[in-house]
């Protein structure tokens, strides 16, 4: 008789028993089916924890490329904002440029942004599922142009300003108000008749009528090149400006400046009189440029109440 393993399970109480009996071979088959299932079960197991595992780094890639494929619609819009910006930032600076009368930048300089750097990358493909019309590539290449348009353009602000700040110092030097706020013009710039030799003489500036002690005014800062009595002028004071211009102020009862004194535009530096050469109270105002006469109605503006601001600021 071929001897059996036995099994004997026991009730808690143990008033009852089961006994199973299994041959060498049945025992071997048991366990070699339960090995067997056990292990067909770890591995689909595992399988289906890797598939879950992958499909979870799927879904999250998915996930990933679609907030990228949203960020670079957004970009690319942004792109194209800023691209239009630095177009209007393009034309506003041609304006300026030509209001100051600076030559324009030309083509060649405009275009700077075409060539530099590209980046070529390629994102559409099976696995990251971007959008065909996203190029990550494209929007490199035109943050790079943009880069180098701001570069150009902060250099032709600069030129703007070193510009604009010399033409404020030009228009302070340039005379440009009324000698005296009120008053008429007696006699013009040009030939007329002298009014006490009686023949026809070159009159280098313009005569205007106001009461003696009428303020007269600088129309230009400027440095005082002369103060005091000169044949035919009488009491007269002469500017020095900037830029080759400068201007005399004849005629005066008094000179409240001296030689070598700084003035400002709209400063007081006398008053109207009737000293030298005149026959009732003016002043007789000259602006010369390089040394030659100008007519002086072209340097001053009629706007009284503009003229009275600027005597205001600098008094």
């Amino acid at each position: 008789m071929k001897e059996k393993t036995r099994f004997i399970v026991i009730s808690g109480d143990q008033k009852k028993y089961k006994e199973f009996k299994f041959s060498r071979i049945q025992l071997v088959t048991y366990t070699l089916i339960t090995l067997a299932t056990v292990l067909i079960i770890a591995n689909y197991g595992t399988d289906l924890l890797l598939e879950f595992n992958q499909n979870s780094k799927i879904s999250k890639l998915r996930r990933t490329n679609s907030v990228l494929q949203n960020r670079l619609a957004e970009m690319d819009t942004r792109v194209t904002n800023l691209t239009n910006n630095m177009q209007h930032i393009a034309k506003k600076d041609d304006e300026l440029r030509m209001i100051m009368g600076i030559e324009k930048l030309n083509s060649d300089i405009r275009n700077v942004g075409i060539g530099g750097a590209r980046y070529d990358y390629d994102l559409i493909d099976d696995v990251s599922g971007f959008d065909e019309n996203v190029s990550l590539s494209k929007q490199l290449t035109e943050i790079a142009k943009l880069e180098r348009e701001v570069t150009l353009e902060k250099k032709s602000y600069h030129s703007l300003l070193l510009t604009f700040e010399k033409k404020q110092d030009s228009i302070a030097y340039l005379p440009s108000i009324r000698p005296i706020l009120r008053g008429n013009i007696a006699s013009g710039f040009g030939m007329r008749r002298h009014p006490l030799y009686h023949i026809m003489r070159f009159h280098e500036g313009l005569d205007i009528s106001a009461p003696i002690g009428t303020p007269i005014y600088a129309t230009a800062n400027g440095v005082i090149n002369f103060a005091g009595g000169m044949a035919g002028y009488g009491k007269m004071v002469k500017i020095n400006h900037k830029y080759g211009y400068g201007t005399r102020y004849g005629h005066m009862s008094k000179i409240l400046v001296r030689k070598g004194q700084s003035v400002k535009k709209g400063e007081k530096i006398g008053e109207v009189g009737n000293t030298g050469l005149s026959t009732a109270p003016h002043v007789h105002y000259e602006v010369r440029y390089h040394g030659q006469p100008q007519n002086p109605k072209y340097y001053y503006f009629d706007d009284i109440i503009l003229n009275e601001q600027i005597v205001a600021r600098a008094n």
